[in-house]
């Protein structure tokens, strides 16, 4: 039997309840005009469906600006985008074609375009993901290889998202909190993520079983993989959701099996339920309003300390804000908001707000934080 405890970090993605995902297809009703041909208006309206339904994910100025400015590359996929459309009403007046049809767009082939899931991830902030996966391998000789793991890095990377520097790693695995997360401590699993700037954690355990001769006399093993996994939102330290993923292989070497069994969990984990947990999560939040820190320095009365708090609460997109405290030796305000965007969107609604003869500088962000200082 062989264990290690391998872990990867990042992502630059995807949290939220599973039960709020996106749905996998959307309908839209659109019009399509054209002087060319009827035909032309068709395709018109189909690429109009497509940006609707792109939209779903772009919420940012932004990702408006890296949406217009790749659009015609992801339009030019229009007819993979849609699986079916039917006419509502055509006409032609003065040699314009203009058709209005219903269509139905996959979101699933929007997000597994690697060009609009790159948009996407760029939207998120590119927040980062920690992959913490125990191994363990029965009726087989030591493997001594992390399997689960650098497939899931690889498919993660292949699909856009950062990984996190892999000389951080070393020093995750030799720490106390890894072992405790792996045992399925959710709030140690928290810790670690916000310790390494983590914004979402996956824990799993990954077992592969020689479960024998395929067939009779044949000498082929078969092998069996199953990988259980969690995902922990560390802002929240919510836990999104959990999964258990399967795969079989057949193969006359025990190590090529047990690999090939693992690469087929790992790749259901990650386009069955890992993508969608980690972009439906932040859809969340984009729509009910994400948890953001706000860290104010320089303020030196409680005169400022009012108008400041209250001003800020009824800011266009703040759902709720929360005072931890003031004090005015040190001069720092600390306020827990819900805000319906980014915290980039948020440093910019900030900096050089206007408080009578005062006004508010950025000097960072994070994406689970803002800081200012009051000039």
């Amino acid at each position: 039997m062989n264990r290690c405890f391998p872990i990867i970090a990042t992502l630059a993605i995807l949290f939220a309840y599973t039960t709020g995902a996106i749905a996998s297809e959307k309908v839209v009703e659109v019009e399509g005009s054209s002087f060319l041909s009827r035909e032309d208006a068709i395709r018109q309206a189909q690429r109009s469906a497509v940006e609707l339904a792109v939209g779903v994910f772009i919420h940012s100025k932004t990702e408006v600006e890296n949406f217009a400015i790749k659009k015609d590359r992801i339009m030019s996929r229009t007819q993979g985008y849609i699986t079916r459309f039917t006419i509502l009403g055509e006409e032609k007046a003065e040699g314009l074609y203009t058709v209005r049809l219903s269509a139905t767009v996959s979101m699933d082939k929007i997000k597994d375009d690697l060009l609009a899931m790159k948009i996407l991830l760029d939207s998120m902030e590119r927040p980062k993901l920690m992959i913490l996966i125990e191994e363990e391998y029965i009726g087989m000789d030591d493997v001594g290889m992390c399997l689960a793991e650098t497939e899931m890095s690889s498919l993660l990377a292949a699909k856009g998202f950062d990984l996190v520097d892999r000389a951080q790693i070393e020093k995750i695995k030799s720490l106390d909190q890894s072992r405790q997360a792996l045992a399925g401590n959710i709030a140690a699993a928290r810790i670690l993520g916000l310790d390494f700037g983590s914004q979402y954690v996956i824990v799993g355990k990954a077992v592969v079983e020689d479960i024998g001769e395929a067939y009779p006399k044949s000498g082929l093993k078969s092998l069996q993989a199953s990988l259980q996994m969690k995902v922990i939102q560390t802002q929240t330290g919510l836990l999104l959701g959990s999964i258990v993923k399967n795969g079989i292989s057949v193969h006359i070497s025990p190590l090529t099996g047990a690999g090939k069994s693992l690469r087929i969990a790992v790749q259901k984990a990650v386009d069955e339920y890992l993508v969608d947990t980690i972009t439906d999560s932040f859809q969340e939040f984009l729509n009910n309003g994400a948890p953001l820190k706000l860290h104010i320095t320089g303020i030196t009365s409680f005169q400022q300390y009012r108008l400041i708090a209250s001003s800020i609460e009824i800011m266009d997109k703040v759902v709720t804000s929360k005072k931890e405290g003031w004090n005015k030796t040190g001069g720092l305000l600390v306020l827990d908001l819900r805000f319906k965007g980014t915290s980039e969107e948020l440093a910019e609604l900030l900096d050089g707000l206007n408080f009578g003869k005062n006004s508010l500088e950025v000097i960072d962000f994070a994406p689970d934080r803002v800081d200012c200082n009051l000039l």
